[in-house]
This record gives C-alpha cells, structure tokens and sequence, in this order.
C-alpha cells in the first residue's frame, strides 16, 4: 500500500513584496538597489509558472547580483530555491534553501528564515530524508511559534502538517495526531477553509490506520462537507476521495475502493500534482492486486513507478516496487519478486521508512523461504518480526511468527516452530478480539441508527399524512413504529446479554442480584411496585461490561494496575449506554450502573462518594452483588458459603457498604440463601412477583415508549439543525452574503418571473481591486477586512434595488430589478466604494459590468456571461466606464 500521507495544507508562496513593479527587462541604473531587488522580483514571479526556465535564469542573475546583500540575498537564495521547486531539481533547491535559511538568521528574519525551512523539510520529506525533514521543520515551528502574525500562523500550521507527514512515515503515529490537531487548531483560527479540509483528511488517515474506522469515516465526511461547501479544488476532492478509498479497502470492502479510488485518480489528473497521482495511482494498483485482477494491477503499479522514479519520489518508488514484487509472487515469478523486493528494501532503509522496511523484509522473506534460501529468510523474517513489535503492528506480526513457524517446521526445529505458533495464536487472539470489540460498538450504534430512521420515516409520514389520506398514513406510522418497537427490543435485550453473557455464562448472576436488590428495597420501606421495577434496573447493573476488552474481563490471574484502571471505566461505560432515558426504569438502571462501585468510606470509583453522597439504588445494589459474587465460583477464587459471605458483609459494613442496608441484608439475604438450596422454595422464588417474561417485554416496551416520546423533540432539533445547516451552505463564511449556490439559485428563480412594473432585472458583476496587493504587504487578515467592508457597503447601497452575492475571492454579484440603463446602478458602486475608502482602504476599486433581461440575455447563463464580460473588460482597462 502506498503512503496514504499526501495532503499538504498552505501554498508555497514567493517571498514578499511591498509594492507590485513591472515585469523586469533591464532595469535603468539610475533607481535604487531596493528597487532593482523588487523588479528581480516581481519579474521571476511573471515567469515562473508561464516560462520557468526563464524564471530560473533571471532568480540567478538576481542573486548575483545581491552577493553579499545580507537579507537581499537571503531573499534571492529562497527565491531561487521557489523556482528549483517548479522545475523538479530538488537536490538543488535544498541547497538554494538551506543558504537561505542561514543568512535569514544571520538578519534575524524569523520568518523568513520558518519560509526557507519549511520549503526545505518538505523536500526532504519527498526525498525521503525524514531526519533532515524533521530537523528543518522544528527550526521553521521555532522561528514563528506564538508569532501574532497571520503569516507566521500560516508558516507555523503548514510546518506543523509537514511535520505530522514524517511521524506519519515513522510509524510515530500519536506524534502525528497531535501535530495534525495543532495545525488544524490554528487553520481553524485563521478561518482557511481549504486548509482545515486538508488536514482534517490527514487525521482521518491516522485515524484508519489505528483501525478506528468508525471515528475515520466521521473525520473524511466532515472534511468532504467542507470540500463541498466552501472549496472548489479538485486536488482536495482527490485527496478526500483517496482516502476514502483507502478507508473502504481496509474494511474489506475492496469493488467500493477502486470505485472511489478511480474517481480520485480522475480529480488528481485535473490538478496535474505528480505526487498525488503517483499515489493514488499506487493504491488502485494495489486494490486491483488485492483482488487478483493481475493486469489493472500491473498497468497501475508500473505507472506509478514511472511517475516515482521520474520526480525521484522515493518513499513512493519503494512502495511500488515492493507492490510489484506481490504481483510476481502471485504470478509464479519468485526470482523477479525477490529483485524487487530487494529493491524497495534498500530504498527503505537509505530513507529511513520503517514502514516500508517492516513490509519489505516481511515479503522478501517469504518468498526466499519459498525459493529454500532459508538462511536469508530467517534473518530478513527475523527482522520483520523486530519491526512489527516495535511498531505494533499486529497483523504483519502474524504474519511473521506464521512464515517463522513454516520455516522452522521445514527444518524441524520443533521447539522454535512450537514457540512461533504460540506467539502466532497470542497475536490472533488480539486480532480477533479488537475486530470484536469494533463489532460490539457498532452494535451498540445500531440502536440509535435505528431511531434516527425511525425519526426521518414518521416525519415522511406525517407530512403525507396532511397532503394526501390522514387515516392510511397513520396507519403507516403506527406500523413502522410497531417494526420499531420490535427491533430496538431486540436490540437493547441482546445488549443485557451479551453483557451478562461475557463473564457469567449462565446469566443467573444478574437475576439473582435484581431479585436480592429488589428484596432488600421492599425491606427499607420501598412500594413494591418501585421495588420491582429497582430489581429489573439492578440487572443492568454491570452493562457496561460490554466495552471490556476479554482480555481483561476474562483474565484468570489477578489483573495489573492498568488493567483494574480499565475495569473501572465500565461504570462510565455503563451509565453512558443507558443515559437520557426518561422513564424511573431507564433513571434507576443508569445510577446503579455508575455508582454500585462507590464505597460508604469513599474509597470506591469512579467519583469516590461516601455515605449518604451516594444514592440509595447504588448502595443497596453493592450489597447484593457483592454478596452473591463471593458465593459464586470463580476461576481465581472458590464459591464463599452463605455464612462465610454473610459474616464478610457484617464487616465491611460502615467501610464497603451503608451500615443500614446492611442490617437489613443479614436477614433478608439469610432468607434468600436458604431459598436457594430448598426445591420447595427455590421454584416459587425463581422470579420475584412481576418478574416472568411477559412482564419483562412489557417494561421494555414501556421504555421504548419514554424513547418514543423523545421523536417529536428529536424530530424538532433536527429540522432546526438541517435549516442551520441550509442558511450556512448558501452563507459566506466570511462576509455573511449569500454565496454562489444561493445566487445561482435566485438567479434561476427570478429569471422565471420576470419583474411586471415597468422595471427590467438586471446581473451585476463585480471584481474587487486592490485584494491582493493588500494581502502581500499587510497580510491575509487585512484582505479579509476589506473583504468585510466592500460586502457590507455594497449590500447597504444596493439594498432597494435587490441583493449581493460573494460568488469568491474577490469576485461579487448584485441581483436586482431597476428602470433599464439606469445611472444609478453606477452610482450606488461608486457611493459603496466611497464608504470602504472612508472605511480605512484608501486605494480600494473595482470593476463591474451589468447585463438586463430580457434586452442582453434570455436565459440566466447568458445573462451571467455577459454581464462577466463586460466587467472583465472594463477590468482590462481599469475604469469605471459608464453603465450598459
């Protein structure tokens, strides 16, 4: 698989400008030497994208001539090291970079010198020189952490993801987390939407790679909402897309992942990003060789190899070559898949990608001990195990002790072959109990997936409900919620025992301690009717055992510190599963679950109350439960005899429990003891009254009912929410104008129905002047200002003839309706713009051109190109030319 790390959040910007000159021919000798460095400038950034290699000899000459400049030529390493960049000699651009950074410190330009190791450590990331990356990174975080400058919070995020890359590379993952978090935190303060996109996708990749699939597809949704809303950039789209994939390949759902992946692949082809492509094309490669199509997998794989070793992306070019190899061990080929395996083995370790050498030495071992070189596969295996521990990787350890264990069988070495296929057992055991665990949870999701296709389906009906036949839809709805009733039943009864189940294979467990609790109740003074409905909650009152790893819940021996820290947190467990209910069962159940752990003395968890602090369900179901656990066989203890468990209780009282519950124990508790060994009794106590199981449903049903209840609520909050989400998604972020969806909605609209008092419609285009001399000399955060101010005078000067739009960056729409050719759309602007020049913006403009309907245009696409035009050339020429 590839590296799934491709994202990059900022862009690489040339060095900063004050004042925009024109492009450079020969400068005459008579200005300034700050002027001449400014039209060296302004001229390289004329050239680079349109003639780079024009742009490259003119960032040279430049630099000859700010030799020994100080910051000049400092200025002049960084802007040759930019140009090197977009001509792919990287080698050369490092060095460019690096003089630059050092001679920015010399001058004490903290940000350039964060400017210059940034561009540096990412080059070193895509060499895959990841020390010499992480080096320059931390010394570009150093020179701009806690900088007030919103340029220096742009260098200080985007180094921050740079660096996040090479923990990622590392295996160092949790390091990669918490970069990514911080960079996100300051992306979010600066308001970049795109950048928050970017690396919200990074820590959904992390997140996959944990295996927290769920939390993964929660993370990639929420930036693909963001993608959607608010970013036109299809290298984003790719990126999103590709992770996606990715995400779908590891769960299995592998015709889905080359799906997505191909429409990845698509969007990275329309942002001509070699990287990328290089990627994605390798995980299509490697969902196609999954899946045992041997030619797409072939076709892909030797692409991206060629896309890799063209742009000498190194981490890239190991992964494929080691993808290659797969193939040819799949395709009977094993001398070519050793040559290849080597191959990515030894571009591996000059990089430093441990990654790349776990898989490596995994796949070259096996198939030299398929070609009996066993030595050399024993030591390449060997290492691979190593590696895998180290970097707890427990799906390549299988797979190491299981090629160790076949290789020592072969040379019958019994005692090693026995040890690997112990550890080989341990390893799967984990693997299987965390794919349980994931099961569990989703299990535990089901109910409140089901509610919430309960909600949007009882919505759907009520509305057919008042359009169509009342009677037949609420007939419909009492239906759908009968199906509903019956499937949370299931649901919530199935989650009673599968946490009864896990430790207490017979389940009496939970019915004994309901009944004692109940029992105990009736004999402090409760009705019995609450008593009842306290012993049904009792039984849940170890629920949350359900998110325990059996590891721990199931362990024999005594369980270490970490592991009792674990054990505890199923009380938070527990409350949190049966919480928000509105019904005394579902109240009862979540304050047992969280505090029958909590001691008289204080000493019990998870919030240590004492005494009376704690409630009275919680105190009477410690005595109980503990009570029949001591009595109960265990496979690290003997069953206790009632009296010995009596005498226990009698102690511990004033200490463990309510000296009160208690006194009332010894009795009703000897009682019950005895009822347990007399058939007589034994078949009458079986249930308490009201316990059989049609009461059982009956009080379950009654839960789903309280639940029921909460659907109009529900229901409520999210209409609310989808109306919230509908204003931001046709909302600019920034200035609060509604954005281009909105305007090309009205546009359609209004276009329909046409104005009938004598007035015309009418589509103006605007461009705003001035956007981006103000972000280069002042920052991105006085353009959002005057962002703010254009929006906020322009909506109050055209606000009686009809409404503006922020369509993007610096371009805006007003829609409206006025007497055809009128002046004073003109001077509605030029009021608008007086009011941002008064506002601080000195040198604010723009350029507009209007189109009407119906005497330009019939249809409202023509309308918006013509009235595009007009404004782009009078843009051309600069002026404000009367209105058409």
């Amino acid at each position: 698989m590839g590296n799934a790390w491709v994202e990059r959040t900022g862009e690489r910007a040339l060095i900063r400008r004050t004042q925009p000159l024109p492009p450079f021919g020969h400068a005459p000798e008579n200005l300034t030497f700050e002027t001449q460095c400014q039209a060296f400038e302004n001229a390289v950034q004329a050239l680079i994208t349109a003639a780079p290699q024009q742009a490259l000899s003119v960032a040279s000459d430049y630099l000859r001539f700010t030799e020994g400049q100080g910051l000049a030529q400092a200025r002049s390493h960084l802007l040759l090291g930019q140009v090197q960049i977009e001509i792919r000699e990287l080698l050369a651009a490092l060095q460019s970079l690096e003089r630059a950074a050092a001679d920015f410190s010399a001058d004490e330009d903290a940000l350039g010198a964060a400017q210059a190791h940034n561009l540096a450590g990412e080059i070193c990331s895509n060499l895959g020189s990841l020390d010499d990356a992480e080096t320059h990174l931390n010394a570009a975080i150093a020179q701009v952490k806690g900088s007030d400058d919103p340029a220096g919070q742009q260098l200080h995020a985007t180094a921050l993801n740079h660096l996040a890359g090479v923990y990622h590379a590392r295996g160092q993952v949790d390091d990669a987390l918490k970069a990514s978090q911080a960079a996100l935190a300051l992306w979010i303060s600066l308001g970049d939407v795109q950048a928050q996109a970017r690396v919200l996708s990074n820590i959904g990749n992390i997140q996959t790679w944990q295996g927290q699939y769920d939390t993964a597809v929660s993370t990639l949704r929420r930036a693909y909402h963001l993608h959607q809303t608010a970013i036109e950039n299809p290298r984003s789209e790719a990126f999103i897309l590709s992770s996606l994939g990715r995400l779908h390949h590891l769960n299995d759902e592998n015709a889905l992942a080359i799906e997505v992946t191909q429409a990845a692949l698509a969007a990275a082809n329309r942002c001509d990003d070699e990287l990328m492509k290089a990627r994605i094309t390798l995980n299509l490669g490697t969902f196609y060789l999954d899946g045992d199509q041997f030619s797409e997998a072939a076709a892909h794989l030797e692409q991206a190899l060629e896309i890799s070793q063209a742009n000498n992306y190194r981490l890239e070019e190991a992964s494929v070559l080691d993808s290659l190899g797969s193939l040819r061990t799949k395709q009977g080929d094993l001398p070519e898949a050793q040559a290849l395996h080597q191959a990515a083995l030894e571009i591996a370790l000059e990089t430093g990608d441990e990654q790349g050498q776990l898989d490596a030495h995994l796949h070259l071992g096996q198939v030299q001990h398929a070609l009996s070189e066993n030595a050399a596969a024993e030591a390449n295996l060997g290492r691979s195990l190593e590696l895998a521990q180290q970097q707890h990787a427990p799906k390549e350890l299988a797979q190491a002790h299981l090629a160790l264990a076949d290789l020592f069988e072969t040379r019958g070495e019994w005692t090693q072959t026995a040890l690997h296929l112990r550890a080989l057992r341990s390893t799967e055991r984990d693997l299987f109990s965390q794919q349980r665990e994931r099961q569990v949870r989703k299990f535990m999701v089901q109910f409140e997936v089901e509610r919430a296709r309960h909600e949007t389906d009882v919505y759907r009906l009520r509305t057919e409900v008042e359009q169509d036949a009342r009677q037949a839809a609420e007939q419909l709805v009492t239906e759908r919620t009968s199906e509903l009733a019956r499937a949370q039943h299931e649901v919530v009864t199935r989650l009673a025992m599968a946490a009864e189940y896990r430790d207490d294979t017979t389940g009496e467990h939970t019915r004994r301690v309901g009944r004692s609790a109940a029992r105990l109740a009736q004999a402090l003074g409760w009705p019995e009717e609450r008593a009842q409905v306290l012993g049904i909650a009792a039984r849940l009152h170890d629920v949350g055992k359900i998110g325990i790893p059996d590891t721990i819940l199931l362990k024999p021996g005594k369980l270490s510190q970490e592991e009792y820290s674990q054990m505890q947190t199923h009380t938070l467990i527990g409350a949190r599963i049966l919480s928000g209910g509105q019904s005394e069962l579902l109240r009862l159940a979540e304050e047992i679950a969280l505090t029958h752990h909590e001691r008289w003395d204080g000493q019990g968890y998870p919030q240590g109350l004492s005494s009376d602090g704690i409630p009275l369900t919680g105190r009477i179901v410690a005595v109980a439960d503990v009570f029949d656990a001591l009595t109960q066989a265990r496979p690290y203890k003997r069953a206790w005899s009632a009296e010995e468990a009596l005498r226990e209780v009698q102690a511990q009282a004033g200490k463990h429990f309510d000296p009160q519950v208690v006194e009332v124990a010894l009795q009703v508790l000897t009682e019950e003891s005895s009822a347990r060994h007399d058939p007589d009794l034994s078949s009458e106590a079986r249930f308490m009254p009201g316990e059989d199981a049609s009461h059982m449903l009956a009080v379950f049903e009654q839960l789903l009912v309280e639940r029921s209840r909460e659907l109009d609520v529900a229901r409520r909050e999210a209409e609310q929410v989808a109306r919230q989400m509908e204003r931001m998604a046709l909302t600019d972020s920034l200035t609060q104008l509604p954005n281009r969806r909105a305007f090309e909605a009205d546009l359609e609209a209004k276009c329909a129905g046409q104005p009938q008092d004598g007035t015309s419609m009418f589509v103006m285009s605007l461009d705003l002047g001035g956007l981006k001399l103000i972000n280069d000399a002042q920052g991105h955060a006085a353009g959002d200002r005057l962002l703010t101010a254009f929006a906020r005078c322009t909506a109050e000067a055209f606000a009686p003839l009809g409404g503006v739009y922020r369509l993007g960056g610096d371009e805006f729409a007003v829609i409206g309706a006025a007497p055809f050719h009128t002046p004073a759309l003109l001077e509605r602007l030029t009021g608008a713009l007086d009011a941002v020049r008064a506002a601080g913006f000195e040198a604010a403009s723009a350029s507009c051109g209007v189109a009407w309907l119906p005497h330009d245009a019939q249809t409202s696409g023509d309308l918006l190109r013509v009235s595009d035009r007009r404004m782009y050339r009078q843009k051309a020429s600069r002026q404000l030319s009367t209105v058409n």
